[in-house]
């Protein structure tokens, strides 16, 4: 072991070449040189020096004119071979590459594995949700409908009133104080997430329901419209792209209060059209369409525990910001969320009702989910930035209302579904969630990119030069402030 110290100890490890041509990144280099020049120059001080030199294959030159020079005493190419070596240096140049080799595999795998770690961390949602689908093709009868489990009652009550649990745990009101006066946002951000958006796509459903795509899944279509945002979801894209997280944090609870009572109308409102009629035959009453049944079930599996949580938190808010910040809830969230998602496709399966569905439907929904959630994330985005006189929202505030506008809550659209059918027709009850399965999927994969895009919009906009130097330099040392404070804040949530 010393008398790897030492070797260690004896020799300076240079680099002759380009540093664009480095293609040993993960050694320290004692120095770099791009010609012979520079280090015949350096060695001249170095009577007492021991060097070995890696030499870059993109420099050609005469290997003669560094062996003449006596601190040499090893030259390797960029794959390490030995070129040349003193003859008493042999041994102690040869134990210190196979060192240096040895530590370069180590930091080639340590570097794999940290990048592994690193898209596991930043995607394992997305992960998660195609184990839940494996597991729930391997193991349909653990998490179905009547399963080992029952999960009728354990997940689709249980982990959906955990959820909403956890949110009314997590949300910090006192903070909304200086967004409650910003009504115009508001009233936008409602209108659209919850009349314009489901409206608008209910027109597209009819126009597939003239095509021979599966009827249930166009209605899961309109279903998955009528939903509002997803709490969580909208706030953490909105922090991460630099937008005002606040009115997000308002607008999204606002869209669940309201969300719980408007999204059960106007989905009751579309099922009365006659190409739906197979939907109201098989709904969860005795006289068709209990709109009643349906806002009882939300408010106890929804508002109820978000109710609670909330007061829960105004009583002991420091010590439930800790528990929150030690046991994350935010990962907890989705992880209930997942046991939802894993739980729905074990029936699927279970019951074969993804027999029944052409691949081409399948594909066909991706695409149609994919095309909304961009088509509606740039309608929204040209309402909010027209150029029209007290009417025009600035950059964060759009990004909040992007956000808010075009995210659906998962959370919520599993129970109204479960509240509509309960299992009276389980063919049914299991194709109506994939849609908005499959569309909060997309939406985290775009939300993904919409925050890279939204993100270097802000940053651009504070960084813009004025006319005025004087007041330029006060606006925008503001400004800088307030974008630092704004990442400062995001670099431990995930996206």
């Amino acid at each position: 072991m010393s008398n790897e110290k030492n070797d260690e100890n004896l020799f300076e490890l240079v680099w002759l070449g380009n540093s664009s041509d480095k293609a040993l990144s993960e050694i320290n280099f004692t120095h770099e040189f791009t010609n012979n020049y520079q280090l015949k120059e350096y060695i001249i001080d170095k009577s007492d020096s021991s060097i070995i030199v890696i030499l870059s294959e993109s420099i050609s030159f005469d290997i003669t004119s560094l062996v003449e020079c006596p601190q040499i005493c090893a030259i390797y190419n960029e794959k390490l071979v030995c070129l040349y070596c003193l003859p008493r240096m042999i041994s102690s140049a040869e134990t210190y590459m196979k060192n240096k080799q040895q530590e370069i595999k180590k930091k080639s795998n340590q570097s794999c594995l940290s990048k592994i770690l690193s898209i596991v961390r930043k995607y394992w949602f997305l992960i998660g949700l195609l184990l839940s689908i494996l597991m729930a093709y391997i193991f349909p009868n653990v998490g179905k409908t009547g399963g080992y489990i029952r999960s009728e009652w354990t997940v689709k009550y249980g982990c959906i009133i955990f959820i909403f649990f956890l949110n009314g745990l997590s949300i910090v009101t006192r903070q909304l104080a200086k967004e409650v006066l910003h009504i115009r946002l508001h009233i936008f951000v409602q209108i659209y997430s919850l009349i314009i958006f489901p409206f608008l796509v209910y027109g597209l459903s009819l126009l597939l329901a003239k095509t021979s795509m599966n009827k249930t899944l166009i209605f899961g279509i309109i279903i998955m419209a009528s939903m509002p945002p997803t709490i969580s979801g909208s706030v953490i894209m909105t922090k991460n792209a630099l937008g005002n997280e606040y009115a997000a944090l308002l607008n999204a609870i606002l869209s669940s209060v309201l969300g719980t009572f408007l999204s059960p109308a106007v989905i009751f409102l579309f099922m009365k059209n006659s190409i739906f009629d197979f939907l109201s035959k098989t709904s969860n009453t005795q006289h068709g369409l209990n709109y009643s049944h349906v806002i009882k079930n939300l408010c106890l599996t929804i508002l109820l525990p978000l109710f609670i949580g909330q007061m829960i938190h105004l009583l002991w808010t420091k010590k439930i910001i800790y528990i929150r910040e030690k046991f994350h809830f935010a990962e907890l969230n989705s992880l209930a969320l997942l046991i939802v998602v894993w739980s729905v496709f074990s029936t699927v399966f279970s019951t074969g009702s993804f027999q029944t569905i052409q691949k081409i439907d399948l594909l066909i929904l991706i695409f149609i989910n994919g095309g909304i959630y961009i088509l509606f994330s740039l309608l929204i985005i040209i309402i909010a930035r027209l150029p029209i006189r007290h009417w025009q929202f600035s950059e964060k505030d759009t990004v909040a209302i992007m956000f808010c506008g075009v995210m659906k809550n998962l959370g919520m659209g599993i129970p109204l579904i479960n509240a509509l059918h309960d299992n009276t027709n389980q063919y049914i009850s299991d194709l109506l969630p994939l849609p908005l399965i499959i569309y909060h999927t997309e939406q985290l994969l775009i939300g993904t990119i919409q925050v890279t895009l939204l993100k270097h919009w802000i940053e651009k906009k504070f960084n813009k030069p004025t006319q005025t130097l004087k007041h330029n330099t006060y606006v925008q040392s503001n400004n800088e402030d307030e974008l630092k404070t704004d990442e400062s804040e995001t670099i431990n949530v995930a996206c």
